[in-house]
């Protein structure tokens, strides 16, 4: 079996100096790779928020909405585990569940629809500015079609004008040679 691990030293190529698949700005932390010292863990960011953050949470879109929903499911939450005669520590676990998962799809599903939103809104900006290029483009035709009829207009008055003058007449009626 020893015999079988063994290769020879001439057909192997020599170790990579670094990690092969560490992109540029990336870390070796890959599957067996090492774990990077710049990570932040979840605890040392929310220590890290400023307590205006948490004091103004209520203020942020989508919040009160997706609160006052969870409110009202985890008191149904409540009410579910009294009706089929759970004790209290069991409906209030109830409670809390109904209102933790209530309050975290009606957050993301608000945020969902605001970004949608958004979007459309982004969109409608992008079509009303389009539109309206649109109809600057047309006034600006219709300005210089209106003076290009105006230059004519003016033309044929001038034309009209000398063809009533007697010179008119007297060149195109009397020949003197």
């Amino acid at each position: 079996m020893a015999d079988d691990t063994r290769e020879a030293p001439s057909t192997t190529p020599p170790p990579p100096r670094a990690p092969a698949n560490i992109m540029p700005g990336g870390t070796a932390h890959t599957a067996g790779g090492q774990r990077a010292e710049d990570q932040f863990s979840y605890v040392d960011v929310v220590r890290n928020l400023p307590a205006d953050y948490y004091l103004n949470f209520h203020k942020r879109p989508c919040v009160r909405d997706s609160q006052l929903t969870a409110i009202s499911s985890g008191f149904v939450g409540y009410m579910v585990g009294a009706v089929i005669s759970k004790p209290v520590l069991i409906c209030s676990n109830y409670a809390v569940a109904a209102w933790c998962v209530t309050g975290c799809v009606h957050y993301q599903v608000c945020q969902y629809y605001r970004r949608k939103e958004k979007d459309g809104m982004k969109q409608a900006a992008e079509l009303m500015e389009k539109k309206r290029a649109t109809i600057e483009a047309k006034k600006e035709a219709r300005r210089r079609q209106r003076e290009e009829h105006e230059k004519l207009a003016e033309a044929q008055r001038i034309d009209e004008q000398r063809r009533k003058s007697w010179g008119y007449w007297l060149n195109k009626n009397v020949r003197f040679w």
